[in-house]
């Protein structure tokens, strides 16, 4: 029977040459993947297809089947600054590959899809956020089940990235957040959404947080370390 699916924009791979798989992070059935047939030919199909997008689209799903077909596929909410905007579009490339990364065989949960939800719609009704990607990632840490545990809360803790918890070392290694980003992780960890404009780290601190929560994710997920990349392109658009 033919159902109406709603999903998050995750990843998509040429399937012929007017079609795709599609792969989205859906409310009903978590991470799952469809053929649509033709959306390449389409007028402003292939644009349909883009980071941050909630998509729309008819299929006769059959929990059983790895690979579903699709159709009908539409925007169920149009982000009009995320596409307007090179700063918000980069970030939403960047952390569109964590998610694709991170969700890869995720189980439906109505949680963790509306808490992703949320941020992203906050982000396209806000003014630009430097931070949000950095606050992104710690929230999706926390919605994957790998938050380090805090410690004690004295000066000088910071964070192992193999065994996520904060320890006291004056002269962390590579193996630790560095203290300036283990200071920032906590800060930001206790900051709401709409205060986060006004949390100011130097540009230093923001990039070795960013690389830390990168590894950080990559260790505790299991991913292949250096697999996620395109941070690196935020360092390009980002000089503050």
């Amino acid at each position: 029977m033919q159902q109406t699916i709603t999903g998050l924009y995750l990843n998509h791979t040429n399937y012929g040459d007017t079609s795709v798989i599609l792969r989205l992070y859906t409310l009903q059935y978590g991470t799952t993947s469809f053929i649509v047939k033709g959306i390449k030919k389409k007028k402003g199909g292939a644009a349909l297809l883009q980071p941050f997008h909630y998509l729309e689209l008819s299929s006769n799903y059959r929990t059983d089947k790895d690979l579903n077909f699709g159709n009908q596929v539409r925007l169920a909410k149009v982000s009009y600054s995320i596409t307007s905007d090179i700063r918000k579009g980069t970030v939403a490339i960047f952390l569109t590959e964590v998610l694709n990364k991170t969700l890869k065989e995720s189980a439906p949960s109505e949680d963790v899809f509306r808490i992703i939800e949320s941020l992203i719609n906050y982000y396209d009704d806000a003014p630009f956020i430097p931070l949000f990607h950095h606050y992104f990632l710690i929230q999706l840490i926390k919605l994957l089940g790998v938050s380090p545990n805090l410690g004690n809360h004295l000066d000088n803790e910071v964070l192992h990235i193999q065994n996520g918890i904060f320890e006291y070392n004056k002269q962390p290694n590579k193996e630790y957040f560095s203290i300036a980003s283990s200071n920032a992780f906590k800060q930001i960890l206790g900051t709401k959404f709409d205060e986060l404009a006004i949390l100011k780290l130097t540009k230093n601190t923001k990039q070795n947080l960013l690389e830390n929560l990168v590894e950080y994710i990559e260790t505790q997920t299991e991913i292949k370390r250096g697999s996620i990349r395109s941070y690196k392109i935020l360092e390009t658009i980002f000089n503050d």
